[in-house]
């Protein structure tokens, strides 16, 4: 089943290298898109509805190769057919882009993959939404990326570091304050319905952002499961790469489990921890 990475605020798509090796063990396909206004799109403005339309043409049988003029099945759309569903991996407003896309788009999605989410609401999110403005003004956008990389990564790595750094220094401010508030206005507030796509909460075991109550809460209502990547912070696919690939990859291996078996849903109960095991990623994406 192929991968959908959909990558993190301020990031880009080579964001990714760094896990691509554990998550295509084996030869699995995936493909990790610039969301708009971002990497190679930085011209491009942002909208969350514009991101959602990116990850849903790379979800469907109309990206390179597939079989575009295949008839849209329920959840697809005449420009984005559904040729097979996708597991869809989002990281903060990577996360914000899959929860949209598995709910206009079901159809598309096998399983989704929230990483580093729910955010912060009411006066917390104004408040950093304001302070990120104001440090965007006064420091201009390759110290505040500097500082935010500084701040956020655990990793030691410091090519790690300089990914996202440089993806953010590339970004325009206007970018990062529209993606920060479309992120930040996030409200789980839409009526109970059917159990969506099955559905794992990740959260690094040290993310300051993303409290541990509020992440479990957020699996309960989507009625997935949650689990830890030990040693990693807000940014757990650049901070333990391989231990973020290990853990996901134990919830798709469920999944395919139940395919090949009786009829099953993965359940709520949390993913085992997963330990980190050393030794650096080589990056598969190439230089831009």
């Amino acid at each position: 089943m192929r991968l959908l990475l959909l990558h993190t605020w301020g990031g880009d798509a080579r964001t990714w290298a760094p896990a691509l090796r554990s998550l295509c063990a084996g030869g699995r396909a995936a493909e990790a898109p610039d969301l708009p206004g971002h990497g190679d799109r930085a011209d491009e403005p942002f909208t969350l509805a514009g991101a959602v339309e990116t990850a849903a043409a790379h979800a469907a049988a109309g990206v390179p190769g597939g079989p575009a003029d295949r008839a849209a099945g329920p959840g697809g759309s005449a420009e984005h057919p559904v040729d097979r569903p996708v597991d869809v991996v989002g990281s903060g407003l990577g996360a914000l882009v899959a929860l949209a896309l598995a709910r206009q788009r079901p159809a598309a999605v096998r399983s989704l993959t929230l990483v580093g989410f729910p955010p912060a609401g009411g006066p917390a999110a104004a408040g950093r939404l304001a302070e990120t403005e104001e440090r965007l003004r006064r420091a201009g956008t390759a110290a505040f990326a500097r500082g935010y990389a500084d701040g956020t990564l655990r990793a030691p790595d410091p090519a790690r570091r300089e990914l996202l750094r440089r993806a953010m220094a590339a970004t325009r401010p206007r970018t990062l304050l529209d993606s920060l508030r479309a992120t930040l206005g996030w409200a789980d507030d839409e009526p109970p319905r059917p159990p969506g796509p099955p559905c794992l909460v990740l959260r690094g075991a040290f993310d300051e952002r993303v409290g541990a109550e509020a992440a479990k809460t957020l699996a309960g209502r989507l009625g997935g499961a949650y689990a830890v990547v030990p040693g990693a912070g807000h940014v757990a696919y650049l901070d333990e790469p391989e231990a973020f690939a290990a853990v996901l990859g134990d919830f798709h291996h469920r999944l395919d489990r139940a395919a090949a078996g009786p009829a099953g849903r993965y359940g709520t109960e949390p993913a085992a921890p997963v330990r980190h095991s050393s030794g650096p990623p080589t990056p598969t994406l190439p230089e831009r």
